[in-house]
């Protein structure tokens, strides 16, 4: 498609996705036509005596043959081509139709009473249904072919010697000049090109707007898609009640921010030595289980996945906006992953498979959040001192055998946040300060109680 109504995205996803549309619209408009057809047929069968009925029939079953053809070429390489061609042939027969009397009826009225019945609105017809295929330049074309159907039907008759096209021309006598004009009008053989002309200008009229209620439809698909598309990507990092939250908001990560942040690291411990024993199906396995429980738990407690990195899972909580409660969110998702352990090695133990041990890290502070990557390639990420020093945190929980340590920074931070004492925070007992690796100076560290996962 082209123009005003081309295909309106460059994602080759999303124009194999109209495309299939448009198949489809026209699967469904070659249905509607069918039925149509039966009740029409029905009709004529009822209310038109024999013979003359046998040509409405034919004329029926030829416009469903004529939906039929290229309905059977839509996956062929120039199916909008044949759609088009077909699309004028229909134009064309129901013209004929309209104007040309039925050749089986004995006596009929002058061709030129076709254009006293307002024959012409069957043709708006022809737009409702290719309105149906989903495809704004087959609008347009199905009223630019009957349009020009109509009005080549409407010159071959007003050419003929018998056809009235022109007034009386005027005596001078108001009154006798209307008698004159009302007589010519009356005649049988009377045709009004004004009136064909408002005809085709309607016709075209018509097919714009509707081609354009289309289009718009096409548009408004394909913002769903994509708002949909992008809610689904989204929720595959942050919990669904963000999702919802950042899918009201207009740009919410267009711009790099510095906001307090609890960061929590996770791992796998002596993951290599489980490697070694599997083969690499199982192993993509067990790592799609642990990302999907440890992921699971983030979203719970309303945190975000940074990213998954082999078997390691990076989660923030409040990179999103500082909540009130985001280092008690991260300690109470370290319990939610420990218990989620617990439950998958459960699972493991029944099929003899070795149970899977944990190492969490959680430390809060400063980081800068925003979009890093280029443009066709955007993430969304935490940078900074406070991203290293979680990380390194949990590299000691092997060194203190516990499976979660927490910065002195994480605890006072939820401390202040659960307004001095909690059940969370009676959970951890103080560890000590150690060196963290990459960072000058020692730093506090509390370990959770063992039996409080």
């Amino acid at each position: 498609m082209w123009g005003p109504f081309a295909l309106e995205t460059n994602d080759p996803s999303l124009r194999a996705a109209l495309v299939g549309e448009e198949r489809a619209g026209l699967r469904f408009a070659l249905r509607v036509r069918a039925l149509a057809l039966g009740v029409i047929a029905v009709w004529f069968l009822i209310s038109v005596p024999m013979p003359r009925v046998l040509y409405w029939l034919g004329l029926a079953a030829l416009f469903l043959v004529s939906g039929i053809i290229p309905y059977l070429l839509r996956k062929s390489r120039g199916w909008r081509v044949w759609f088009a061609l077909f699309a004028a042939v229909d134009a064309a027969v129901l013209v004929t139709a309209m104007l040309q009397p039925n050749p089986l009826e004995p006596s009929g009225w002058p061709i030129q009473m076709g254009f006293r019945f307002h024959n012409v609105l069957y043709l708006f017809v022809l737009l409702a249904g290719a309105a149906l295929s989903f495809s704004p330049i087959l609008v347009i074309w199905t009223g630019f072919s009957a349009a020009t159907a109509w009005s080549i039907g409407a010159l071959m008759i007003a050419i003929r010697p018998e056809t009235i096209v022109n007034n009386p021309a005027p005596t001078g006598d108001l009154e006798l000049d209307r008698l004159l004009s009302l007589q010519n009008y009356l005649e049988p053989t009377y045709m009004s090109l004004q009136a064909t002309q408002n005809e085709v200008v309607l016709l075209m009229v018509t097919a714009a707007i509707v081609a354009a209620a289309v289009w718009r439809a096409r548009r408004l698909l394909l913002r769903q898609v994509e708002s949909e598309r992008a809610r689904a990507n989204l929720s595959r990092y942050v919990s669904p009640d963000l999702v919802d939250k950042l899918a009201q908001e207009q740009s919410p990560m267009a711009t790099s921010d510095q906001r307090d942040v609890a960061v929590l690291f996770v791992d796998i411990i002596g993951f290599t030595g489980i490697a070694e024993d599997s083969t690499p199906e199982r192993i993509i396995v067990m790592l799609r289980g642990f990302h999907r429980r440890m992921a699971g738990a983030v979203f719970a407690c309303g945190g975000t996945v940074d990213k998954y990195a082999g078997d390691s899972v990076m989660a923030t909580f409040g990179a999103l906006g500082e909540g009130r409660d985001d280092a008690c969110r991260a300690l109470r998702c370290a319990r939610a992953m420990l218990e989620a352990a617990e439950g998958w090695n459960v699972k493991r133990a029944a099929r003899g498979a070795k149970p899977v041990k944990l190492g969490i890290g959680i430390h809060y502070g400063p980081v800068v959040v925003g979009n890093v990557g280029e443009q066709r390639h955007l993430q969304f990420t935490v940078i900074g001192d406070t991203v290293n020093v979680a990380s390194r945190v949990e590299r000691l929980t092997r060194d203190h055998g516990t499976p979660v340590l927490a910065s002195a920074d994480v605890i006072e931070a939820a401390r202040r946040e659960a307004g001095g004492s909690s059940d969370l925070l009676a959970s951890f007992s103080e560890a000590g300060r150690f060196t963290v690796r990459g960072r000058r100076g020692e730093i506090g560290l509390w370990r959770l109680e063992p039996g409080q996962g």
